[in-house]
């Protein structure tokens, strides 16, 4: 099914069907309002806002092909490393601003699940943009939505990079036991057969309105599936705390993003967690969070 894109003229009635929270720069003017349906890629909301007499663009979705809460959009490019990236904490989010991939001034955030992506010609006028973001709309339905029914690839969509084959290669379903650590709670599990072993399962994490989450990525490196684990080094311009071990601990000051990894057998388990955890409660949720490698056959 091919994309649409349609003119919006009404957020509020938008807001009804998209799978992410509509934001919206405060009392800031927007125009050129477009919404492109889910189709052969996922849905995206794009507008327009001029601040001091510059252009910006603002881009929304739900990020699902990689860990929750990383500014993908800052990297040099999909595969490489980041832009020198600096931070701006919120009360409910980080921003981080620095360069895309295209090479212009950028901004890019987690906001309670949807990803906003800013991007014009300077950083003041990006940033400036960025922390006036609200959600008018803060529909209900939000609460617990969980990962498997807001993703576009966990349905099946059609996958192009081989991040996004990573999502939609999983059967998802809701996990058949209930498990929490502090507000953080199981709502999807991913699993991935071949020839009858599993050969990666995923377990989804969220708070209400998803305002932090987390992913433990279990993965049997094998021949007969590639791209199963993510290379973690320490190097780019991202992660400022890097402890080697078990596990390998990868943190960004001063509220993360945080990616954590560690050998179980034949397993490699990678454990994310969004930004807002600060650097001694990620490293004690890691661990309860490996706990799930033990006791999986619990959820799936």
């Amino acid at each position: 099914m091919e994309n649409e894109i349609v003119q919006v003229y009404d957020l509020e009635k938008l807001q009804e069907e998209t799978p992410f929270l509509i934001f919206v720069p405060g009392d800031l003017e927007i125009r050129n309002v477009t919404y492109r349906t889910e189709g052969r890629k996922w849905a995206t909301l794009r507008y327009e806002c001029i601040i001091d007499g510059e252009k910006i663009r603002v881009k929304e979705f739900f990020l699902d092909w990689f860990y929750p809460g990383f500014p993908k959009s800052l990297m040099e490019s999909f595969v490489s490393s980041y832009s020198m990236v600096d931070s701006i904490p919120m009360k409910d989010w980080v921003i981080f601003t620095g360069k895309n991939y295209k090479g212009k001034e950028a901004a890019s955030s987690f906001s309670l699940g949807t990803q906003i992506e800013v991007e014009g010609e300077s950083r003041k006028n990006v940033s400036k943009l960025s922390e006036r973001m609200f959600a008018p709309f803060p529909d209900e339905r939000f609460k617990r939505f969980p990962f498997y029914r807001r993703s576009f690839f966990a349905n099946k969509g059609e996958p192009e990079w081989f991040e996004e084959r990573r999502i939609s290669n999983l059967d998802w379903k809701t996990p058949k036991s209930d498990f929490c650590v502090g507000d953080l709670c199981m709502d999807s599990v991913g699993i991935f057969k071949k020839d009858g072993s599993i050969i990666e399962t995923i377990f989804a994490f969220s708070e209400d309105y998803y305002r932090r989450a987390s992913w433990v990525d279990i993965a049997r490196p094998t021949e007969h599936a590639e791209h199963l684990i993510y290379d973690l080094r320490h190097s780019g311009n991202f992660f400022e705390e890097f402890e080697k071990g078990e596990p390998t601990f990868a943190f960004r000051k001063e509220q993360g993003p945080a990616i954590a990894r560690s050998k179980f057998g034949e397993y490699v388990v990678t454990v994310s967690l969004s930004p807002l955890f600060s650097f001694s409660e990620a490293k004690g949720i890691v661990n309860e969070l490996m706990g799930t490698v033990e006791d999986q056959k619990r959820f799936i």
